[in-house]
């Protein structure tokens, strides 16, 4: 059984030697990150289908790529987003493809090509890796410096609306 205040004493020492700057929004975190692992991170929102998580994170030869549920608040849409970046931080992706290696000359015309990206790229992780992430992502998101005016009120008032807006 993995000890779990031992995880997160970890992650927090993680974030201090990470002394990322302060920011305000998951895009400057972005920046931060991808400037600290010398590859570019792009944020791709869009609308996850049934049984997929609600973001991943790809690996591509030239760019790391998060993807993330579009039709959520922006409280858990910079959730989502860091506990992938922390994926990223944790090094708990594979190397990148060698750009030399025309992996897109594979011609598979019955399989979706996000799906297997999906497959390929995330869905190994093991229990330790995911609470490793969902313990730095916290960490990460709760260090985001909040513009004036975005107190506990107006950040919950998000957290309670239904995915399409609607309030529950």
């Amino acid at each position: 059984m993995r000890d779990l205040g031992r995880t997160r004493r970890r992650m927090r020492a993680m974030v201090r030697r990470l002394d990322l700057p302060r920011v305000s929004t998951v895009e400057e975190l972005c920046a931060a990150v991808a400037e600290r692992q010398g590859r570019p991170v792009e944020l791709v929102p869009r609308r996850m289908r049934v049984g997929e998580p609600s973001g991943f994170v790809e690996r591509r030869a030239d760019v790391d790529v998060i993807h993330f549920e579009q039709e959520t608040s922006g409280l858990h849409r910079a959730h989502i987003i860091c506990h992938e970046l922390a994926h990223l931080l944790c090094g708990h992706l594979a190397e990148p493809p060698d750009p030399a290696e025309e992996a897109d000359q594979v011609e598979l015309p019955t399989l979706d090509a996000d799906m297997i990206r999906l497959v390929l790229g995330r869905s190994h992780y093991d229990g330790a890796a995911e609470e490793e992430a969902e313990i730095l992502g916290a960490e990460l998101t709760r260090g985001l410096v909040l513009a004036p005016g975005a107190g506990t009120t107006s950040q919950l008032a998000p957290a309670l609306e239904h995915r399409k807006g609607q309030h529950v």
